[in-house]
């Protein structure tokens, strides 16, 4: 094993400069190609569907048309085709490395683009499954990291794990799905460098593993722990680096917020740094296990001779024609970096005097959750408004309850619109919270807003569970009839309720709550203000609603970087399991105090 390792650091250092070039510039451009086309395919899908904007109600009727279908397909080969490009290229410089050969950035694309062509035609349309079964291994690093930053992408991936009960299930597939990518990463030096079919380079792969599979077994894992202590060492070095340059160079109130945005920015880049490191090491890994068993012949790259008829290129020749292609290449990607990075908006306008705060649930960190002593202790902690859930019983009354099911917070293993009010007045709300507040009821609408009249404004969420069509007039009447229009807001992921209140009572404030944004939201003309997920929230979305007039509610902040985030982008109301760490981080005099083992730990997250 130990020789195995060996060998394969010798492979990777040879050529290291050309091998780093490489990689740098291919997964900027391949990333950034790729996150700009998925963007525009969504935004394309969405307008000939006649959908403003992507929500939690049309997520599964937008990802369901033939056109969103299709053009995932079409993004989902072009990663393949870019993955299986990176894969020849690696390749053709460790064949390289292995013989002694140096090689240049350029002539390892260039011999991937054309070891990649020679693969599609020899192996037709069978290529997709030899890149689609290699690939989860080789980008398992890159997927973890980088699936929080694309939206859509992390959107799907809860909904999925919500919808695969039991969890184990999901990650039973998973593993086997690791499992069997890793039995398909030995077939690529036969597939790629040998023109084999997807068949018999399968076999010949297998049978490449079964020689030495303890070894190899064995030399992945020290691997593996190798990789993940240096991509941490490194992850560690980029964040302290980056802290200590806004701690000098941010003046004011902004540290915090700017510690928070760019380490966002920087996880996103380790994310891709990652995926290399683990493509790159592992993918020579496997060619030095190859190596060891064939002769491969020096191949030269038929673009070069071409390019030698040209006067140009004979005056200068090949290593300052390959380094003035490869500066040309770094010149023009830095350029679109910069771009994007002055698009970046870190102009942060603060708001945090007018700034609201909502006790989620009632205030359901101190009490059982959407309860009279939940409310109590909201007042008590100073929260400007309290968030409760309503939903309608079996016999038509409203109480406070945010599961359809009562089995988590009253142990009972029905369905809200099984039960009616009176028995479920008999249940105890409070004992799975804390004994000391065994027998707290779940109280109905009614009495919450008699309780909090004249004391706590509420944010009234109606629950959609499709068994309830008729609770927005009840919501409406309950309100009306207290005198409560003044002092709450009705909110909602249904935005058909939205819509009702706005017919039968305009003078009620309307939320839309969201757990994604993205399209438009000029035409969600039904809400007042825009309820997001935090980690949603963004500068240019809070700048859009507040050009249309609307507030924006942060849900649910609950750790003091966040908080100080949303205060710095300007969001109008922060919902809260914990309104007395909200009002302090709020009252905060200026982020200038905050000092660098303070603001790493806001880098680190800890």
């Amino acid at each position: 094993m130990k020789r195995i390792l060996k060998k394969t650091w010798a492979v990777l250092r040879y050529n290291l400069g050309s091998l780093l070039l490489f990689e740098t510039g291919y997964r900027i451009a391949s990333f950034f190609l790729v996150m700009q086309l998925t963007h525009r395919a969504v935004n394309f899908s969405l307008k000939k569907q006649e959908f403003s904007y992507l929500t939690a109600e049309n997520f599964v009727r937008f990802l369901s048309s033939p056109l969103s279908i299709l053009l995932l397909l079409f993004l989902l080969l072009l990663i393949l085709l870019l993955f299986l490009i990176e894969v020849s290229s690696l390749l053709s410089g460790f064949l390289c490395s292995y013989q002694k050969q140096k090689i240049y950035a350029s002539d390892m694309l260039l011999l991937g683009i054309k070891r990649t062509f020679a693969f599609l035609r020899h192996s037709r349309i069978s290529w997709i499954f030899g890149a689609a079964l290699s690939a989860p291994f080789f980008t398992a690093y890159f997927v973890a990291r980088e699936i929080s930053y694309i939206r859509v992408l992390e959107f799907t991936a809860i909904q999925i794990y919500k919808a695969v009960k039991p969890s184990f299930l999901l990650y039973l597939a998973v593993g086997i799905l690791l499992l069997i990518s890793f039995l398909c990463v030995f077939t690529l030096p036969y597939a790629v460098l040998e023109k084999e079919k997807n068949r018999r380079a399968m076999q010949r792969g297998l049978e490449l593993l079964q020689k030495q599979w303890k070894k190899t077994l064995s030399g992945f894992l020290v691997l593996h722990v190798l990789m993940a202590v240096f991509i941490a060492a490194v992850y560690l070095a980029a964040m302290a680096v980056m802290t200590v340059w806004v701690f000098l160079g941010v003046t004011g109130g902004e540290k915090v917020t700017r510690v928070l945005i760019y380490s966002g920015d920087v996880n996103m880049a380790l994310g891709v740094f990652a995926g290399a490191v683990q493509l790159t090491v592992s993918l020579a890994f496997v060619y030095v296990l190859y190596a060891r068993f064939h002769v491969q012949s020096k191949e030269e790259v038929a673009l070069y001779r071409l390019m030698e008829h040209y006067a140009w290129f004979s005056k200068v020749g090949r290593r300052k024609a390959a380094a003035i292609l490869t500066a040309v290449f770094v010149l023009c990607e830095g350029g679109y970096l910069g771009l994007l990075a002055a698009g970046h908006d870190v102009s942060l306008d603060t708001l945090t005097a007018d700034m609201g705060i909502t006790a989620h649930r009632g205030g359901a960190r101190m009490a059982p959750e959407n309860t009279i002593s939940a409310l109590a202790y909201a007042i008590d902690a100073g929260a400007d408004w309290a968030e409760i859930d309503v939903q309608e019983t079996k016999d038509g009354k409203l109480i406070l309850l945010h599961d359809d099911s009562l089995k988590r917070t009253a142990g009972v293993n029905k369905k809200v619109w099984e039960m009616t009010l009176a028995q479920i007045e008999k249940l105890d709300a409070g004992s799975s919270f804390h004994q000391k507040f065994r027998g707290e009821k779940i109280p109905t609408l009614e009495e919450v807003l008699k309780f909090c009249k004249g004391r706590l404004d509420l944010n009234i969420e109606i629950k959609y569970n499709g068994k309830n069509r008729g609770i927005v007039h009840k919501v409406v009447r309950a309100i009306r009839e207290n005198g409560f229009e003044d002092y709450c807001v009705v909110t909602s992921m249904n935005y058909g309720f939205l819509e009702q209140i706005k017919e039968t009572a305009p003078e009620i404030r309307t939320g839309y709550i969201m757990t994604m944004t993205y399209g438009s939201t000029a035409n969600i003309t039904a809400a007042d203000f825009f309820s997001v997920k935090h980690t949603y929230v963004t500068e240019s979305f809070v700048k859009e609603a507040h050009g249309m007039g609307k507030e924006i509610h942060a849900w649910t902040v609950n750790y003091r970087g966040d908080v100080r985030r949303m205060i710095d982008m300007g969001v109008d109301n922060i919902i809260t399991d914990d309104p007395v760490m909200v009002r302090k981080v709020q009252g905060r005099e200026s982020g200038s105090q905050t000092g660098y083992r303070e603001l790493l730990g806001y880098a680190l997250g800890i």
